[in-house]
């Protein structure tokens, strides 16, 4: 195997299925089979199917059962599961370095074997769609997927829920599962391993099991970056708090500015000494939730400020946040903050790469991205980003969108929030 950078290793089997491994000595082993396709690449017509696929590949397959499956993982005190992304779907088992070849065996026979009963079909059905009504009922997750829906446009696939919708879930038949899992194949597959193992034991396990995987001959349709709108959209619920969620497009998983973006959501409302936590939750006590985030794409990008408040209190709220981002576009971050910024950035990183599994899903959406950077050089390009950097970065992201709001809660207490936002209203 080939070093990518210090540490960590990749190869390519004959077949074109790429293995990285990242070898940590005396510690757990994380080992995941990640495929290239989300639920971005869907049609609409399908929306959610790649989300359903990976909950039924666990139901059962020509080797073993649904109940062999979980058995044998607890036989060997591991822990089985999976998630998929808007543009990315990972199966993965974490257990002790001598289990490789037993669990790889495992997730092998996952995506590769599946049997797709027609009755364990329309019993998943009803567990996804309960999966979409929880989801929906919940205010937090539901005013995150309204943002979505609003800031790219709902016939956009990445404005759409991972998870698809009722009407889409309900329709799902084999036929739809089959053609779906015919690209699971060895150019959309890769492996990833970080553990106490070694680089050539993993090369020739996944060979041995995944080697004589050939490719799919349909192609995927291209990706189209989505257009950002602004505006307030409201959706009403009877509930004692608003639900808000602030923000506009950010940038993209290639875009060097990433780390400006980073530095200035640690500052903005990321953690307890931000900006808006501090104005907000400590000083006026006007909501008990409040943090930004950003989400990265192979394109674009997002970026919100999501907070949790009495409705009576929400438009001071808002108006707080937006004059905290106009404060970034118009003064640069003061030097002693940056640099707090980005010792705690520093920090989290370095703390949350400690596991196994962290570093397999950093490993995992590398290869995905094409964006392999070793730990030194991501920290590098973090201390090398100045407060002139950041304040473009601002004024790149608030000065060239308008701002989207999107809110869920009581309508009849939020007229002096669809007054106090200075655009389009929008009311479900």
């Amino acid at each position: 195997m080939n070093e990518l950078y210090p540490g960590c290793y990749g190869a390519t089997l004959a077949n074109g299925l790429r293995v990285l491994v990242e070898p940590r000595p005396d510690r757990p082993l994380s080992l995941g089979i990640w495929a290239r396709l989300g639920s971005r690449d869907e049609p609409a017509e399908r929306a959610g199917i790649t989300h359903f696929l990976e909950h039924m590949v666990f139901k059962g397959t020509t080797r073993r059962t649904a109940f062999q499956i979980s058995e044998e993982i607890d036989a060997l005190g591991g822990y089985l599961n999976a998630v998929t992304s808007k543009e990315y779907t990972a199966y993965y088992v974490d257990v002790l370095p001598e289990h490789l070849e037993a669990a790889l065996d495992v997730l092998a026979d996952l995506v590769r074997n599946p049997l797709f009963r027609p009755e364990d079909i329309e019993r998943e059905k009803g567990v996804v769609l309960e999966e979409i009504r929880m989801q929906e009922d919940d205010p937090q997750d539901r005013v995150f997927e309204l943002f979505m829906e609003r800031l790219w446009d709902g016939d956009h696939p990445l404005a759409r829920p991972i998870t698809g919708r009722a009407e889409t879930v309900s329709r799902f038949t084999r036929d739809d599962l089959l053609e779906r899992f015919a690209l699971y194949d060895a150019e959309r597959l890769f492996v990833v391993a970080v553990g106490g193992v070694e680089p050539e034991r993993v090369y020739k396990a996944v060979e041995a099991q995944l080697g004589d995987l050939g490719v799919a001959p349909k192609a995927l349709p291209g990706r189209t970056p989505p257009t950002p709108r602004g505006g307030l959209h409201l959706e009403d619920r009877d509930l004692q708090q608003a639900h808000v969620c602030l923000g506009t497009a950010g940038v993209s998983q290639h875009d060097p500015r990433r780390y400006a973006l980073e530095l200035l959501n640690a500052i903005l409302g990321g953690g307890m000494s931000s900006r808006l936590f501090k104005r907000i939750r400590e000083e006026l006590g006007l909501a008990y939730a409040v943090v930004s985030s950003a989400s990265y794409f192979s394109d674009c990008g997002s970026f919100a400020i999501y907070l949790g408040t009495e409705p009576k209190n929400a438009p001071q709220a808002v108006e707080i946040c937006r004059e905290e981002i106009e404060r970034l576009v118009r003064e640069p971050v003061p030097p002693d903050e940056l640099e707090r910024a980005k010792e705690k950035l520093k920090g989290n990183l370095l703390l949350g790469l400690e596991g196994s599994h962290a570093r397999m899903m950093r490993l995992g959406v590398s290869e995905i991205y094409g964006t392999h950077r070793p730990l030194d050089e991501v920290l590098a390009r973090l201390r090398a980003v100045t407060a002139e950097d950041v304040q473009r970065l601002a004024q790149d992201v608030f000065g060239r969108n308008e701002l989207l709001l999107a809110v869920v809660g009581p309508a009849r207490e939020l007229t002096a929030l669809e007054r106090a936002f200075p655009t389009a209203l929008s009311r479900e």
